[in-house]
């Protein structure tokens, strides 16, 4: 399946979803699927972005978090099955890649945050294949934003 810089393998089931996404790519900022399951991204940089760069100086194109978001949401049937989906996509192929029709050498780590009926996840990525997540328990609340939880 075409993402918007590489391909991936096409999975044999994909899960209906509704996206909210840029028109210029193929991944999205924000949606839900069948199966109640919700998910956001957000731009960060962390002190490993540099990963993100290739040989020539210009953003190296893999997975962008938006392409990462969609894979999670058509394939993910709850909160964590799809922070697992992430982690799966991270380490095999990593994340990078111009981030902005306009300007082509602007790229981003990602923080994701996912919820169904019964969890919640928050999901912070750092260079090109680092993650680390937490769940979200019954009670407590989180937000993603531009700046990584310290």
């Amino acid at each position: 399946m075409q993402c918007t810089y590489i391909r991936v393998p096409q999975a044999s089931k994909t899960l209906d979803c509704i996206l909210s996404r840029p028109s210029w790519l193929w991944g999205c900022e924000m949606g839900s699927n069948e199966c109640g399951v919700v998910g956001g991204n957000e731009a960060i940089q962390t002190l490993l972005s540099d990963e993100l760069i290739s040989n020539d100086g210009t953003p190296a194109k893999s997975l962008l978090g938006m392409d990462i978001l969609r894979l999670a949401l058509e394939r993910g049937t709850s909160a964590k099955h799809a922070v697992d989906i992430c982690i799966h996509f991270l380490e095999t192929y990593g994340q990078g890649g111009p981030c902005s029709i306009d300007d082509q050498d602007w790229t981003y780590e990602n923080s994701f945050l996912f919820a169904d009926s019964n969890e919640a996840y928050v999901l912070e990525t750092a260079g090109s294949r680092h993650w680390a997540y937490e769940q979200i328990k019954k009670g407590q609340y989180r937000n993603i934003s531009n700046g990584t939880e310290g």
